[in-house]
């Protein structure tokens, strides 16, 4: 059984305190400080308090003045004030997200919970046959090593690749791994002991957040919006006043589950604060190829001058599924990373790595993942009208400019996890909002994979998701 945060805990005393008339109507409340003091508790988790008694209505906030007691009759929101971090707290969430994992196995005629596309829209039969041919030239690739000369042709075709996205690098800049997970993984292990504070985005991947409790690691989960991305202020303010992080994990391109596109100003000034305060940024940009516009987007690790970003990418959404294929530019810590690999890691396929830098060289990849973008991008707004159409006024959602997934918000007092029981019920998964944090927040919300071609089934299904919420919401009204 989960405690009540201590900010949650501050706010109910306060609030009380107002119920009863300490604080007069318009009067100024204790300083951020000076409250975190008498609670015993840091700046960042008094400060949570006051944010959620404003959004309750019940304070003010001022600029450079503090909070106020709210007068009566009158909204305590006058102005909408950024998002702010909830402090840091141990994961807790493969309960919830093993039960959403086991729909993978099921039988569910729609399965909108995943983050990968429909495998009809890769090229299986050409890979079927481009490993047959291999294997036939290369039968030795079953049982060997591979040789240090393919090893390093793989990594000059990646390094070509990745001059697309303004990434200089070599072949010794690259280390290989199995998927992206293991990539990350490897960076954590690497920046952090058990215990440690890593800030993260929220709404956040539930992937990253069973990582990080498999460690025995503290998140501290920074608001990230389907506009820009991860909110660069409330990471300062977090940095100022929480907690040592140890590291920051962020995926600029086409966030999940939000969608988001970091700006490139925005890149820019994450690399300045990191650098400002000693942080290492692990970039994840799994879904980077994924975009729908004219170019690429460019990497965090693009602007990198120090090695200190940690890039982390994968050909697992982009080209094939099965493959699971990453790789990882590790700056400065690259031999530290290569060294915790060798000793703890199984090697990826030989044969499934020649193939790859075969097709990488052959233009094959550029080709492939150029249709798959293209039909992506018709799928998203094709789904986006969907939604918008079936479900209930007020919900919302921001189309995103690449990737895969839906982020959509519905309107209060819809609880998407019952909505799911339902929705199973009619053979039809999607991810509740409540997995994308360690906290019991995005109840509203669900994440939707766009991957699937649009027909009359997946038309059907969305309509019916949509119904489903409408009459949730009546129910509560």
């Amino acid at each position: 059984m989960n405690a009540t945060p201590h900010y949650q805990r501050i706010a109910a005393e306060l609030q009380a305190r107002l119920d009863a008339g300490e604080f007069a109507p318009g009067s100024r409340l204790p300083a951020v400080r000076r409250l975190a003091e008498h609670y015993d508790v840091n700046t960042l988790t008094a400060l949570a308090a006051y944010r959620l008694l404003e959004q309750q209505q019940r304070v003010v906030a001022r600029p450079r003045a503090g909070f106020y007691a709210a007068l009566p009759g009158r909204s305590a929101n006058l102005e909408a004030q950024p998002p702010l971090p909830a402090p840091a707290a141990l994961v807790q969430v493969n309960g919830r997200v093993s039960q959403l994992l086991k729909l993978s196995g099921s039988r569910l005629a729609l399965q909108l919970h995943m983050a990968e596309a429909a495998t009809s829209l890769y090229p299986t039969a050409e890979l079927a046959r481009r490993l047959q041919h291999t294997l036939l030239r290369q039968p030795e690739l079953i049982g060997a090593y591979l040789a240090e000369s393919e090893q390093t042709r793989l990594k000059r075709e990646i390094a070509r690749l990745a001059a697309g996205a303004e990434l200089d690098l070599g072949p010794d800049d690259i280390l290989m791994t199995q998927g992206i997970t293991e990539a990350i993984s490897l960076a954590l292990r690497l920046l952090t002991r058990p215990g440690d504070t890593v800030a993260v985005e929220t709404p956040v991947y539930f992937g990253l957040l069973q990582t990080l409790e498999s460690l025995g690691l503290k998140a501290l989960e920074i608001p990230c919006t389907p506009d820009a991305g991860l909110s660069l202020e409330a990471l300062e303010f977090a940095l100022r006043h929480g907690p040592a992080v140890k590291c920051l994990v962020t995926v600029p391109h086409f966030q999940n589950p939000t969608g988001a596109l970091m700006p490139d100003d925005n890149k820019k000034r994450l690399l300045q604060l990191a650098r400002k305060h000693g942080v290492t940024i692990i970039e994840d940009d799994v879904f980077g190829d994924l975009y729908f516009g004219s170019r690429r987007p460019t990497p965090i690790k693009a602007w990198d001058r120090d090695g200190e970003v940690i890039y982390c990418a994968s050909f697992t959404k982009s080209f094939a599924p099965s493959f699971r294929l990453g790789w990882l530019a590790g700056g400065r810590h690259q031999p530290a990373l290569a060294r915790l690999r060798e000793s703890s890691s199984l090697v990826s396929s030989s044969l499934l790595q020649v193939v790859l830098a075969d097709m990488l060289a052959g233009g094959d990849y550029a080709r492939i993942s150029q249709r798959l973008r293209q039909q992506l991008a018709q799928q998203m707004q094709i789904t986006a009208d969907a939604v918008l159409a079936a479900f209930p006024r007020g919900t919302r959602l921001r189309r995103p400019q690449g990737g895969l997934l839906l982020w959509v918000e519905c309107p209060d007092g819809v609880d998407t996890a019952k909505l799911l029981e339902t929705a199973l019920a009619q053979s039809i998964s999607f991810a509740p909002g409540l997995l994308f944090s360690a906290e019991p927040r995005f109840s509203h919300c669900l994440r939707l994979n766009f991957g699937q071609p649009w027909n009359g089934q997946l038309a059907d299904a969305i309509n019916l998701l949509g119904r489903l919420a409408t009459a949730q919401l009546a129910g509560r009204r």
